[in-house]
């Protein structure tokens, strides 16, 4: 099994960290591989959807609601096939051939164009669901239905409860190093390729609430997720709202956001934002999790 970098041994990790950050401080805003849009309108998806390169998963935590009504030809996805918990860590990603497996079942090929459907309001989980595919190397290939079902709905789109068959996929994962751990943020701290930003609300960055430690990362940027998207349509807000929140961060040219929350879960929605504005992002797995369980790590406030 391919080994992610956020995994590797301490002691290689400190000579990756220096070839990571020679690769890597080349790759923010100047330089995003190709990509498809990461979000797509309802509109979109209707003109797009009978597309054979394109496959719409429906993302609910009950197969219910998928079986109740979704777009005409979408698979259902658990997020539990793409995100686990460990004994160490709330938030994870599932074994990369698990989840290849998975994919594969649902009809996805290395050069599929996937469509994450939300429903209920659950962007958090579809953007953490988006993450995830990135790693395992759907980079620049997924994209987010802004709205979510509710916005097909409403769009005036019909809905089926037929389920699809598919032909299964040949999807090979090929491990993308966007996942980095807490000994890679410790050693980059100072280091300018890297603008590392707490995700949470500002009560929690400022630390007037928040456990086991409260407080943030030293010398780390907030960019509040919640901020990102509207909190009753749950629709990400327009490109030009995003870029004018992440030019207050003041990312210097070449650099990459590196986001963090309490699990990271919802610092998805920030990594989202951040392709959206032009850069190529990356997450810190463990988050305040470990690092405010990691008691010889500092926190300020």
């Amino acid at each position: 099994m391919k080994k992610s970098f956020s995994r590797l041994p301490k002691n290689i990790l400190m000579i990756s960290c220096i070839v990571m950050t020679l690769n890597q401080s080349l790759s923010g805003q100047q330089s995003q591989p190709d990509r498809v849009s990461p979000l797509v309108s309802a509109e979109w998806v209707k003109q797009n959807s009978t597309n054979p390169g394109v496959v719409i998963l429906h993302v609910s935590s009950t197969k219910r609601d998928y079986e109740n009504g979704h777009i005409p030809g979408a698979r259902f996805l658990w997020p539990g096939h793409i995100i686990i918990a460990t004994e160490n860590e709330s938030t994870f990603p599932a074994p990369e051939e698990d989840a290849a497996k998975k994919l594969r079942e649902l009809g996805v090929n290395n050069e599929s164009h996937i469509i994450l459907c939300g429903i209920y309001g659950n962007v958090i989980q579809v953007s953490r669901i988006f993450v995830n595919l990135e790693h395992y190397g759907l980079r620049g290939k997924v994209s987010i239905l802004n709205g979510g079902f509710e916005a097909w709905m409403n769009a005036g789109y019909e809905s089926s409860q037929t389920i699809p068959q598919v032909k299964k996929g040949r999807f090979k994962p090929l491990i993308i190093n966007n996942l980095v751990n807490g000994e890679f943020v410790k050693a980059n701290l100072k280091n300018s390729a890297y603008v590392i930003t707490d995700a949470r609300p500002k009560a929690q960055y400022d630390g007037t609430t928040g456990a086991p430690r409260p407080g943030h990362i030293p010398g780390t940027k907030n960019l509040p997720q919640p901020g990102m998207y509207d909190g009753k349509s749950f629709m990400f807000n327009s490109p030009e709202s995003i870029k004018a929140a992440f030019d207050k961060l003041n990312i210097p040219p070449g650099s990459r956001p590196l986001f963090y929350c309490h699990t990271g879960n919802s610092a998805s929605i920030d990594y989202v934002a951040a392709i959206v504005a032009g850069y190529e992002p990356l997450i810190y797995d463990g988050s305040m999790e470990e690092w405010s369980s990691r008691f010889e790590w500092p926190v300020e406030k």
